[in-house]
């Protein structure tokens, strides 16, 4: 083999080499599904016929505009595969009802965005 192929077949050696290192192990264990269900327990201020999809919607403008996660109001892992999204035990549960309560009473209807 002249030097001149061995110098052209270094670089895609390299990168081979690179990328086998890079390459995701097969022993790593697979992400956990969010635990989100499809029907809905204790809702107290949202109309209990509410989709999926809106429901959803809500609670991720209350999780950017509050700047929290989940598992503020819900006792949830911050990973939502492991909790209950129907319990109360959290305060902060509490209160953002009171303000949809409010936003009900005072503004144009809570609707996703």
């Amino acid at each position: 083999m002249s030097c001149v192929r061995v110098l052209c077949l270094l670089p895609l050696a390299f990168s081979l080499s690179a990328a086998a290192q890079t390459a995701p192990s097969s022993t790593a264990p697979a992400p956990k599904r969010p635990n989100i269900p499809d029907t809905f327990t204790n809702l107290t201020v949202l109309p209990s016929t509410i989709s999926k999809p809106d429901l959803l919607a809500i609670m991720k403008q209350f999780a950017v505009t509050m700047k929290v996660r989940c598992s503020a109001c819900h006792a949830v892992s911050d990973d939502l595969s492991e909790g209950s999204f129907a319990s109360d035990e959290k305060p902060m549960k509490a209160d953002a009802r009171k303000l949809i309560h409010l936003l009900q009473q005072t503004a144009t209807p809570l609707k996703p965005s």
